[in-house]
């Protein structure tokens, strides 16, 4: 956690401080280390909330995009079940950050219990992340230019497949300015993507308004700012025609044929 009630305030950790967990009030140390981001840990080994997960410098940056009050607000349901949202802004839209694996079952919870929220992914925890959406992009039909948004196959990488069917939008983080945004309402078996700027993204979440995305109608050429190499070296594929999911799967089979040899 980032955050611990010291005699009744919320504050970060510090060396040598202790305080209370908002969400169990049992006692807490801050762990102040030089090789994790300082944080607060229960003295004993538990973990009160079942959605916790290790938090990273990613996590840490991502959070700090956004008020001090906005972030790890403990939410409540009517059941008494209780979870601390990674950031809750004042349109009251939760954030959660995901960097780890997140089983199906558990991530369906998470939109359940918090409703109107949007997922936060990091993109490069495995080194077949980035590389296999890079490949997903290779084949994909561009549904318009202003904004840019383009469909792709779902089965293509692990990224794509853990996420597809979620209930809500989800932007994936590549390390970049730019992310990418899975469309919820996607047809089944594809993915319908759309690049946003970050700094964009974080203005929306803050205003309440509805996030931007990047123009590609006066050029082939995406935004050299798209998080994904392979748009910057084939902005020939964006004038091509289509191809059809049928098209894509025999161009996959050819190819694995190809690598066999």
């Amino acid at each position: 956690m980032k955050y611990a009630l010291v005699n009744t305030q919320r504050l970060e950790a510090k060396p040598g401080q202790s305080g209370k967990c908002p969400v169990c009030g049992s006692p807490v140390l801050a762990k102040c280390g030089e090789h994790r981001v300082w944080h607060w840990a229960h003295r004993a080994t538990r973990r009160c909330d079942s959605y916790w997960e290790p938090e990273t410098e990613w996590h840490r940056d991502w959070k700090n995009c956004f008020p001090a009050e906005w972030q790890e607000v403990v939410q409540f349901a009517e059941s008494g079940e209780k979870h601390i949202a990674d950031v809750k802004t004042k349109h009251g839209l939760t954030i959660e950050f995901q960097h780890s694996y997140l089983p199906a079952e558990e991530r369906r919870s998470r939109e359940d219990f918090y409703g109107r929220m949007v997922w936060v992914v990091g993109g490069l925890r495995r080194k077949r992340d980035m590389p296999r959406f890079d490949e997903a992009l290779s084949g994909c039909r561009v549904l318009m230019r202003n904004p840019l948004m383009v469909l792709v196959p779902a089965i293509e990488g692990a990224l794509l497949r853990d996420w597809a069917d979620s209930r809500v939008p989800v932007f994936f983080d590549f390390g970049v300015p730019s992310l990418w945004w899975l469309d919820p309402k996607s047809p089944a078996g594809w993915a319908r993507l759309m690049p946003a700027m970050r700094e964009n993204l974080v203005m929306s979440f803050l205003r309440g308004n509805s996030f931007e995305g990047i123009d590609c109608s006066k050029t082939a050429k995406p935004s050299q700012a798209l998080s994904v190499p392979v748009l910057h070296q084939t902005s020939r594929r964006l004038s091509r025609r289509p191809l059809s999911f049928r098209q894509y799967m025999a161009r996959k089979r050819m190819a694995r044929s190809r690598r066999r040899l």
